[in-house]
This record gives structure tokens, sequence and C-alpha cells, in this order.
């Protein structure tokens, strides 16, 4: 694709920045642990660029996709503007992101604004075309429709559980109340 071969074309040396996150355990358990992205980004690099390939992994562990007050994007952010950067490679867009708008914001106004190109293993596009563009728009929009549908259920459960009579979960247990871990209530 062009934007892989932008930086050869140009004489720039390819640094590849590896963006890796993960928010929850379950997350972990389903195949998208720290270890399984980061083993299959470095190998999807050595086949792009080969196996000497300069790369930099940015590892958020344990931060919601809601957000982009995360350090290590923080800090691919500053590198991409400071063009310190060639590509930024991701697992998955929604490991980058589960919000359009920080998605969309990232891949134009950080990434191709400062000469960076944009990969995702997964979804297989290349963000120096229109269609490109697109597709990343669309996936992103959906992306920020999971977060909103995990944010819901987790609303929902909450509900239920206090409607039967049980702690909601999540904090700590409020002050002058027992937490009976076997019954799962106050």
């Amino acid at each position: 694709s062009k934007m892989l071969r932008l930086d050869a074309e140009q004489g720039r040396p390819v640094k590849a920045a590896l963006y890796v996150r993960v928010s929850t355990d379950a997350q972990r358990e389903e195949g998208y642990s720290i270890e399984i992205q980061t083993e299959r980004l470095l190998a999807y690099v050595a086949s792009l660029f080969g196996p000497k390939a300069d790369t930099e992994l940015y590892i958020d562990d344990g931060y919601s996709g809601g957000s982009l007050a995360r350090p290590a994007m923080e800090r691919l952010i500053a590198d991409a503007q400071a063009k310190r950067l060639s590509h930024v490679i991701v697992y998955k867009l929604d490991r980058l992101s589960r919000s359009q708008k920080d998605t969309l914001y990232l891949i134009e106004d950080i990434f191709l604004a400062h000469q960076v190109a944009f990969v995702s293993m997964q979804e297989s596009f290349n963000t120096a075309t229109a269609f490109g563009r697109a597709v990343i728009g669309i996936l992103s929009v959906f992306a920020q429709l999971e977060r909103e549908n995990i944010f819901e259920r987790t609303r929902s459960g909450m509900q239920k559980r206090v409607e039967a009579g049980y702690w909601p979960g999540g904090g700590r247990t409020p002050f002058g109340y027992d937490y009976d871990q076997a019954q799962g209530i106050l």
C-alpha cells in the first residue's frame, strides 16, 4: 500500500509505534491480552519491514478506550506530533479508541497531519485513500456503539442487583454496612 511504502520512498527510516491496550480482565481472557497483542504485532511488523524493524511499544494496561487520557496514548500523541514515528500499528481499531470522535481526531489531526501512517492489523485498511478513511469512520462508529452497549448492560445489571436487594457491586461497601460475600448482599 502507499502508506507502507511512503517512508522508503521519502528516505525516512521506519519507526513503528505498536499501540497495545486492554481495559479488563475479561478482555485478557478473550484473547486480547497484552502479551498476545504484542506478539502478533511484532510478527506483523517483521512481515512488513523485516525482523530488524525499529519498533516501540506503547502499552496501556487497564485503561478504557473511552478517553484519550491514558499514559501511553499521551506519549504516542506527543511522539507523532514530534515526527518521531513513521507508523502507528494496532491489533484492532477498538484498541486505539472506542470513541468515534477520538478515533477520527487521532487519525486525521495527529497521524495524517504529521505524516504518520496508521495501520490496523485486523481490519487491514489504508489511511492514504479516501475509501480507507471512510472505512475507519464507519468502524469507529461501531467501536463507540459497543462501548455504549457495555455501559448500558453494566448499569442494567447493577439495577437488577439493587432490585433483588443485593449490593450493586463496584466501589466500596458503604460505612456502617457489612458485606456477606457468600450471599453477595449487605
